[in-house]
């Protein structure tokens, strides 16, 4: 026994995926890499009894295409005698932001519903290894911490991965050669989310570029990754033991102020696994700015964050609570380079200071006429090589919808000169113009917001 079905037999034992006896239920989306895991599991139940439940997800996202998906996934279990569930979904059409997230979270309802309703045990998923390489670098790309460097994981409650060792050029080689029917998602050929620029642009150029294999390595970096946070976890619970309160569901400030930055960090990202349910969305960056908030213990204050979510710091209890009361803000005020300005709707402070001998972020003529604001309907932005709607480039940049309105933005002279989260607009960037003087941008949390 070789090849695919073996690494995915060694896979399912190693990690006592399967059980006789269970019920799985497994994600058939009709792509290459469902059908082989389908194929795998047929296979593996005439070596261990165990039951198959098959679900598809018709997300009506690419017409025909979405419904022949639909009927090959469901004429291969008729031939196998395998029961079939399937939901399409209506409502993705209209939306504009966060489809991907949307849709994910849609088809894991449903994955569940299914589970509840046949009393399964477990659900089986097909993210192969090239799956787990291309979230490790989307996770580098968004600035999460040492956390995002184990990508996905094999076993997660009751999810099971059996392809978990197999690169996605296995996996093509394999239905191949076992002749498995497949269709391809057209919208997987198309760069426009992040994960297809990493399949399709980043990867092929670096190992073009640097003749290795990007996809292996990242791989290897999260079963590495994922081996030390199994330690750390066990540490991680005797800290989180002495901050967290179980009664009101906080962490006490306190005790966070005395741990290093990089303990106090895990204790938040657990903090908001708990409270969220995922660890998704909360990256270094949030990490950073919940550390300065927690300086000043006094008072009760408030901080956004992302996916709704808020922090709230009252007498020396830390708190993660939906933001249900998000008010619209319009603030705008002039400032005078060099200088600092607090923005208490927003609960930052906004400096600008010269930079001549080190890092600077835009040129400012003296006479500049700066306002630094929140966004306006219809604000246009020159960034990257292209101008277009600032909330264009905030949807591309994976900016929170809950916090777009409080982000600071520097205007000069009519024009948006630098976006918070974005960085500066590209008509201020260079200048051989010897009047022009470059400055630094800093922000500060308020110490009450």
């Amino acid at each position: 026994m070789n090849g695919l079905y073996a690494k995915f037999v060694k896979t399912v034992q190693k990690y006592q995926m399967i059980n006789p006896g269970e019920k799985v239920v497994v994600g058939v989306s009709g792509g290459p890499d469902s059908m082989a895991l389908l194929f795998c599991l047929l296979k593996y139940r005439e070596e261990v009894d165990f039951s198959l439940e098959v679900v598809h997800v018709n997300h009506g996202l690419r017409g025909r295409e979405s419904d022949l998906d639909e009927e090959l996934v469901l004429d291969f279990t008729r031939k196998y005698g395998i029961n079939f569930h399937v939901k399409k979904l209506d409502d993705l059409k209209d939306l504009r932001e966060n489809l991907q997230a949307v849709a994910r979270q849609k088809r894991y309802e449903f994955f569940y519903e299914v589970l509840e309703k046949t009393g399964a045990d477990k659900i089986a998923l097909a993210h192969t290894a090239s799956d787990v390489a291309e979230t490790v670098m989307m996770n580098i790309l968004r600035g999460a911490g040492t956390e995002g460097l184990c990508g996905i994981w094999p076993v997660r409650d009751r999810i099971i991965r059996p392809l978990y060792t197999v690169f996605r050029r296995e996996v093509m080689s394999f239905v191949e050669r076992k002749n498995i029917p497949y269709r391809v998602d057209s919208s997987n050929l198309v760069p426009k989310y992040l994960r297809n620029k990493v399949r399709l642009k980043l990867f092929p150029f670096i190992n073009e570029e640097f003749a290795t294999d990007i996809e292996e390595r990242l791989f290897n970096l999260a079963l590495i990754k994922q081996e030390e946070n199994q330690v750390l976890d066990n540490y991680l619970n005797k800290l989180w033991q002495e901050a967290f309160v179980k009664e009101g569901q906080y962490l006490k400030v306190p005790v966070l102020q005395n741990l290093s930055r990089a303990e106090a960090g895990l204790l938040l990202r657990k903090f908001w696994e708990q409270a969220t349910g995922s660890k998704r969305d909360l990256y270094q960056e949030h990490i950073e700015n919940l550390l300065a908030f927690c300086n000043d213990i006094k008072g009760t204050r408030y901080f956004l964050l992302p996916r709704g979510m808020r922090a709230k710091l009252s007498y020396g209890k830390l708190f993660l609570e939906k933001n249900l009361w998000q008010p619209k803000v319009s603030f705008g005020y002039e400032l005078i380079p060099p200088g600092s300005l607090e923005i208490p709707e927003a609960g930052k402070k906004i400096t600008l200071t010269p930079a001549f001998n080190g890092k600077f972020d835009l040129f400012l003529a003296k006479s500049s006429g700066v306002i630094v604001r929140n966004r306006r309907p219809g604000d246009r932005f020159t960034f990257r090589g292209h101008t277009k709607k600032l909330k264009e480039w905030l949807i591309e940049q994976k900016i929170p919808r809950d916090i777009r309105d409080r982000l600071l933005i520097i205007e000069v002279n009519g024009q948006i000169a630098w976006v918070e989260g974005l960085g500066t607009g590209d008509l201020f960037k260079n200048s051989k113009d010897s009047d022009l003087i470059p400055f630094a941008v800093n922000l500060e949390l308020l110490k009450s917001c």
